[in-house]
């Protein structure tokens, strides 16, 4: 039995999107650094179309549908926005670089400390790093020959100004070097790639089903 196109579509714009993004940073020698919570929402709008098809259809409020129409999807959208915002709020405060190794992370988190508190140090064997002025030790975690990683604290209740303040010293030192493009991004391309063909493959040929799915999804 086939599956309904639109619901294809529906599961894998999203994922397509947020691959495409992550590619495209890889692959053109960028670094981007963001926080934690930013890129656990970003995360959260890739696998949205997942959602979609999987929890919020397996409980899906029928009663409601009936009463107030397709409106009942502004009030899951919002269910779900404030869900994942609360997940956000709540995770481990962190910055994430996209574009960089664990190595090159922390020769600039270094640098950028050292702004902060001049009196920063830290060693490289386990990539700490150490702001004694202020009390606070930092450590660069990701997986080894990647080009991401984070930045975590060992204290759990360093505010927000600190980060703040911590990211924009590191994007400037990011921003004063340069680095090689890394085309192993073209992985991330070509997966997004195998998922367009997916859609276009399921798709082509049956607009109708794709319009007929979509009212049938919209309308309960």
């Amino acid at each position: 039995m086939l599956i309904n196109p639109f619901t294809i579509l529906l599961a894998c714009l999203p994922l397509v999107g947020y691959l495409l993004l992550l590619g495209m940073i890889r692959v053109s020698g960028r670094t981007v650094v963001t926080s934690g919570a930013r890129d656990l929402v970003a995360l959260g709008i890739g696998i949205s179309g997942l959602i979609a098809i999987g929890p919020i259809e397996l409980f899906f409020p029928t009663a409601a549908a009936t009463v107030f129409g397709p409106y009942v999807w502004i009030a899951l959208a919002i269910f779900y926005s404030l869900c994942l915002s609360l997940c956000a709020l709540t995770s481990q405060p962190r910055l994430v670089v996209y574009g960089r190794s664990r190595m090159q992370t922390y020769e600039a988190l270094l640098k950028a400390a050292q702004q902060i508190d001049p009196a920063a140090g830290g060693t490289a064997d386990n990539l700490q790093i150490v702001l004694p002025s202020i009390n606070v030790r930092l450590r660069v975690d990701g997986a080894p020959h990647s080009d991401w990683a984070q930045v975590f604290a060992f204290e759990p209740n360093l505010n927000a100004t600190f980060w703040n303040r911590l990211q924009a010293r590191l994007r400037s030192e990011f921003a004063d070097s340069t680095v090689q493009r890394n085309y192993q991004g073209l992985l991330t391309l070509a997966a997004a790639a195998c998922l367009i063909a997916f859609m276009v493959w399921h798709c082509r040929g049956r607009e109708e089903l794709v319009v007929e799915g979509f009212r049938k999804w919209l309308w309960r």
